[in-house]
């Protein structure tokens, strides 16, 4: 049975479904493990952004690339700019970051506008991409962290009867996998 070299999608509010879709492509393509899941968790977090800020409409597409698998998010209403993907989130971290996470998760990100739509193009490698030569200057002029210390992990902590579900002492805070806040 051949496999699929391409697939598009309609963005929609069933999230649930564009995620086994891409996670099936993906995973028929070749891609395994933390960068499927990675890649997973860039789709729904555009198709989110599309959804939430954009159009509320648009489309996925997927394809088979040389050394991995290629996604274009195409939001109609246009409205994401390259100054969105430069933005650090805010901190602490309660919303904004899914631009940040996409550009930590793959290993390439791009934004056109044709035809006044916003395309976002994600790429993830069916292997890790090397980092670029120490005599290669950087694309982007920011620190890097380290793709380890992104998974985001919840501290357990046993709340008190008087607590609200608001940050606070007590409550369960997001930290990254080195334990920091």
């Amino acid at each position: 049975m051949d496999r699929p070299a391409a697939m598009t999608l309609p963005i929609d509010a069933d999230l649930a479904g564009i995620r086994q879709a891409v996670r099936g492509f993906a995973q028929e393509a070749g891609l395994a493990g933390e960068r499927l899941q990675n890649l997973v968790l860039a789709v729904n977090e555009a198709v989110t952004n599309v959804l939430d800020h954009g159009a509320g409409t648009g489309s996925v597409h997927l394809w088979r690339a040389d050394h991995g698998v290629r996604v274009q998010i195409v939001d109609p209403a246009g409205r994401l700019l390259p100054a969105d993907l430069d933005r650090s989130p805010p901190w602490p971290p309660t919303h904004g970051m899914g631009l940040w996470v996409i550009r930590q998760v793959c290993d390439e990100v791009r934004l056109d506008h044709p035809e006044g739509h916003s395309r976002l193009e994600l790429f993830m490698a069916y292997r890790p991409v090397a980092a670029p030569a120490a005599d290669t200057p950087p694309h982007d002029t920011r620190p890097s962290t380290p793709r380890h210390l992104l998974r985001l992990h919840r501290r357990r902590e046993t709340p008190g009867p008087d607590d609200s579900p608001e940050d606070g002492p007590g409550h369960s805070r997001f930290q990254d996998a080195a334990g920091q806040p």
